[in-house]
């Protein structure tokens, strides 16, 4: 029998370079999701306010006004990239755990019913 000739695959040189735009971002969390069009991603960041008062601010005396929400930044990717960073991050994790011992994660918070909408202090 003849042999099939061989297919050559010759992969590209890639160099890395950063975008204009390019930031580097601090996240408390992330939500989106997967759809047959692709998955979302918006990561966030949880900022703390103060109720603010004419009073000069006491160590440790200070109420909390409100959680503000800062999205960061959205990331669109196909269906198959989603998979692979999840992939990819499930690798990591497992590999981190394996060395360091398992991360704990904290239960998820139950939000009170709102009353009122006055802030006490």
């Amino acid at each position: 029998m003849a042999e099939t000739p061989r297919q050559v695959v010759v992969v590209p040189r890639f160099e890395d370079t950063k975008s204009a735009d390019f930031r580097y971002v601090f996240a408390t969390g992330v939500f989106g999701g997967l759809d047959p069009n692709g998955g979302r991603l918006l990561f966030y960041l949880d900022r703390l306010e103060p109720v603010t008062t004419n009073e000069p601010p006491t160590p440790g005396a200070q109420k909390l006004a409100k959680v503000v929400r800062e999205l960061q930044i959205e990331v669109h990717v196909s269906p198959a990239q989603f998979k692979s960073i999840a992939a990819w991050m499930a690798s990591h994790l497992k590999t981190f755990e394996d060395t360091f011992g398992e991360i704990a994660v904290e239960p998820k918070k139950v939000q009170p019913k709102a009353t009122s909408s006055k802030i006490v202090t």
